[in-house]
């Protein structure tokens, strides 16, 4: 699904592309993919909201499972902890939130893996 009906956000589908598609950018052009897993926010919803208003525009926000968000940027140098902190500060200390960092050497499949597990 490309849309997810709750939440009005990108859906799983719209997400593996657009991360497919963001570690082809950092491949080519020398950047960095910091992919962010948010599982069981209190709100869905309120969760959903308040990451569309307090990140950057470039920045994806997707629902990722049923009680998961995901956050894709795209990021010059450093790692995703930046980032991290920012959702953190934005959706409250009860989800857990998971990242990692790849320089787009690393197949989407795996960069979703490794998340999950950090």
């Amino acid at each position: 699904m490309l849309h997810d009906p709750l939440t009005g956000l990108p859906g799983h589908a719209l997400l593996l592309d657009r991360l497919e598609q963001s570690l082809i950018r950092a491949r080519t052009r020398g950047t960095l993919v910091t992919l962010v897993l948010i599982t069981a926010p209190d709100s869905l919803l309120d969760a959903a909201r308040v990451l569309r208003a307090g990140l950057r525009p470039d920045f994806t926000v997707a629902r990722y499972r049923d009680t998961a968000l995901a956050v894709l940027a795209e990021h010059d140098f450093g790692d995703g902890s930046p980032i991290a902190s920012l959702i953190r500060q934005l959706v409250g200390d009860s989800p857990h939130i998971h990242w990692v960092t790849s320089d787009g050497e690393t197949p989407p499949d795996e960069v979703i893996a490794t998340a999950e597990r950090h």
